[in-house]
C-alpha cells in the first residue's frame, strides 16, 4: 500500500511541476497556480499516506463515546465524520464478543451475527469479517433532529422523553392522499414507548400500547392519522406515522 501511494504521489507531483513549466512572462500566473496546485497535491498525498498507514486507534477521528478496540491490531483507517472505517487484523470472534460485551455494559444495543451491529444515540457500529482474523468496523454518525411541528398536524406530537435521531421526512406516497414517515427516539425503550402511546391516548387518540389512531385536521382537510411502534429495544424506539385523506 505504501509503495502504491508513493507512486501515486510521485505522479501527481511530476504532473503538477510539468504543468508549471514555461519561460514566457504571460505564463507567470499559470506558474503560480501550478505551484499552488503542487502544494495542495503534496498536502493531500501526505494526508492519504498518514491515514491509510495509521497503525493506532484513531482517537482524534473517532468520537470519544466509542471505546477503543484492543483485541487486535489496527491495519488502517479513514473516512469522515459521518462514515469512518477502521480495519483490524489479528483478531478473532472471541475478541469481538468481548468488545461487544463492553459496548453492552456501556449502554449500547447490540445484535450479534456474521454482521454484528451496535447502536447508541446518533452512533451505529457495523462489524464485517473480511477473513479469519480481519474485521472491518464501520462507524456511522447521524445528526440530532428537530421535531418538525410546523410540517405535521398539531395532534401529532413527539414523546416527552428521549432524543430525536435524524430528520423526520414526511413522504407523500399517493399525491394529496397518503403520507407516512418514521421517527426514532434514543432513550425511549419499550416501556417508555408504551408510555408514549398512553400519553397520546390521554390526548384523544384511540388504540393501545402498540398503535393509536385519530381523525385530524391538516392543510384544511380531514385525515385519518395512525402512530404505531415500529420497533424498539432497550435503548431506542422507532415509530411510524401514517396520514390518509378521509373520504
Amino acid at each position: 500500500m505504501k509503495k502504491l501511494i508513493l507512486a501515486l504521489f510521485s505522479c501527481i507531483l511530476i504532473a503538477a511541476l510539468m504543468s508549471g513549466c514555461g519561460g514566457k512572462p504571460e505564463a507567470k500566473a499559470v506558474e503560480e497556480q501550478a505551484a499552488e496546485d503542487t502544494q495542495k497535491a503534496v498536502d493531500n498525498a501526505m494526508e492519504v499516506m498518514e491515514t491509510l498507514t495509521n497503525k493506532e486507534w484513531p482517537a482524534d477521528k473517532v468520537p470519544s463515546e466509542i471505546p477503543e478496540y484492543t483485541g487486535g491490531e489496527i491495519a488502517n483507517s479513514g473516512g469522515d465524520s459521518k462514515d469512518f472505517i477502521i480495519k483490524i487484523s489479528k483478531t478473532d470472534e472471541e475478541a469481538l464478543s468481548e468488545y461487544l460485551g463492553k459496548l453492552k455494559d456501556e449502554g449500547w444495543s447490540v445484535e450479534e451475527g456474521r454482521e454484528s451491529i451496535a447502536t447508541k444515540g446518533i452512533y451505529e457500529l457495523r462489524f464485517n469479517w473480511q477473513g479469519d482474523d480481519h474485521i472491518q468496523m464501520n462507524i456511522y454518525t447521524s445528526e440530532l433532529g428537530a421535531w418538525p411541528a410546523d410540517k405535521l398536524p398539531a395532534d401529532v406530537i413527539p414523546p416527552e422523553e428521549g432524543t430525536l435521531i435524524g430528520d423526520v421526512e414526511l413522504i407523500e406516497s399517493v399525491p394529496d392522499q397518503i403520507w407516512y414517515t418514521n421517527y426514532t427516539y434514543d432513550g425511549v425503550n419499550e416501556e417508555k414507548a408504551k408510555d408514549y402511546m398512553d400519553m397520546l391516548i390521554s390526548k384523544g387518540w384511540s388504540g393501545d400500547s402498540y398503535m393509536v389512531t385519530k381523525d385530524v385536521e391538516w392543510k384544511g382537510k380531514k385525515y385519518n392519522a395512525s402512530i404505531e411502534v415500529y420497533e424498539t429495544d432497550e435503548n431506542s424506539s422507532t415509530f411510524t406515522l401514517n396520514l390518509g385523506l378521509s373520504q
